[in-house]
């Protein structure tokens, strides 16, 4: 990976020399995911969906959303019994994408929990205008739904209490690179090069800056993590994620009360920073399939990085959240009554063998230990001091379901 030499499009090499040619990967990953025009998600180039770049669960069926929909209605019904008061309580969607589980978990709700209607608010998070229009777009057929946009500086001005869901977010925010050669570690950077009047762009290495250095102490001191791992072959490279205190800080400050859950590819530390996990585990995605050529087609390629569960749960109870536990995506669908769904498909009289047929196929995949059935599930719940309890075990953390 190291030795990619691609060519850059006009729009970064303009925003890489006012940078000074070189910036960190971080910088990079930012600009080509959130750069306000030419970005990978402020642009609209990506698309998400079969026919898209990449698929996420919602958007290969309502039947997601159907499952996910009862353990947020139990989250609000838990909510109410405690006596937390808010008008409304608020289901919050931190980066909701095309709007697929937006759509599908509203469509749920209001099919399956319409006496909580009333109650509740829908609220998105996004920070990219081009994903907002197309949102709007497939949501204006809701219209008896409370649904509102907003951002995390409009919303920690006004906190809720609610359920808050980050379904495929964190894996998008930008993360730093660490290099191990010749017995040093070095900040992984993008440069700027010019050959033949043409831009290009290839990774290089650069020096520690006091942050990173800061950061690296911090997980070791509190979390024994070692990096580079003992035996790290030279030039083995991963993934820190510094921005995660930051974003759990912005979480805690919009939720008054209420759980976080996480659902993203994630690993424990002694499997992210292995030895033999040498490129770590940054890739990009176009045209439904994985490259590693992460500087390729800036713009218009998803840039994504798995999460580490112990840094990710060290900031979030450093913001006051209390990690309740985590599960992989195919047990946490069982536990909310996969089975009953794939037995009804199977048992079905419809004379619509294909819809049948797609629909199972959907299903499968959510929980396919090769595709969508690795994510995680992670849990986290946010109490102010005036709340009467903890919450009950979540529904998808008990055993599944026959």
């Amino acid at each position: 990976m190291n030795c990619v030499h691609v060519k850059c499009p006009n729009w970064l090499a303009v925003l890489m020399q006012e940078a000074g040619g070189i910036v960190p990967f971080s910088q990079f990953m930012n600009w080509a995911l959130n750069g306000t025009k030419y970005g990978a998600y402020a642009s609209g180039n990506l698309k998400i969906g079969k026919k898209g770049d990449f698929v996420t669960s919602p958007s290969l069926g309502p039947e997601f959303c159907e499952l996910l929909a009862k353990q947020v209605a139990d989250w609000i019904l838990e909510i109410e019994r405690n006596s937390i008061k808010s008008t409304p309580i608020s289901i919050v969607d931190i980066g909701p994408g095309e709007g697929d589980l937006a759509l599908n978990l509203i469509s749920e709700f209001i099919q399956s929990y319409p006496n909580l209607l009333s109650k509740i608010e829908f609220v998105l998070i996004e920070i990219n205008e081009g994903m907002i229009v197309r949102q709007k777009k497939k949501l204006k057929s809701i219209i008896n739904a409370k649904i509102r946009w907003t951002n995390f500086s409009e919303l920690s001005n006004s906190p809720v209490t609610g359920v808050m869901i980050a379904h495929e977010i964190l894996d998008a925010l930008p993360v730093d690179r660490i290099v191990w050669l010749n017995q040093k570690i070095y900040l992984q950077a993008v440069k700027l090069i010019n050959e033949s009047s043409e831009n290009y762009l290839e990774f290089t290495n650069i020096s520690l800056d006091n942050s990173i250095k800061d950061y690296l102490y911090l997980i070791n001191h509190h979390l024994g993590i070692k990096i580079p791992p003992n035996n790290a072959p030279n030039g083995w490279t991963s993934e820190i994620h510094t921005s995660l205190e930051s974003w759990f800080k912005l979480v805690s400050s919009s939720l008054v009360n209420g759980p976080l859950l996480v659902i993203d590819y994630a690993l424990n530390a002694s499997r992210f920073y292995q030895p033999s996990r040498l490129n770590g585990t940054i890739i990009s995605y176009r045209n439904q399939r994985a490259y590693q050529d992460v500087l390729a087609e800036a713009g218009f390629s998803d840039i994504t990085a798995h999460l580490c569960i112990d840094t990710l749960n060290m900031f979030a109870e450093n913001s006051n959240f209390r990690f309740v536990g985590e599960r992989r995506q195919g047990l946490s669908l069982l536990s909310l009554g996969l089975s009953a769904k794939l037995n009804s498909i199977q048992s079905s009289t419809s004379n619509n063998l294909e819809v049948a047929l797609n629909t199972r196929e959907n299903l499968l995949r959510l929980v396919d230990p090769m595709c969508l059935g690795e994510f995680r599930w992670l849990i986290y719940e946010k109490t102010s001091h005036n709340s009467l309890s903890s919450m009950s075990l979540p529904l998808f953390l008990l055993d599944p379901q026959d």
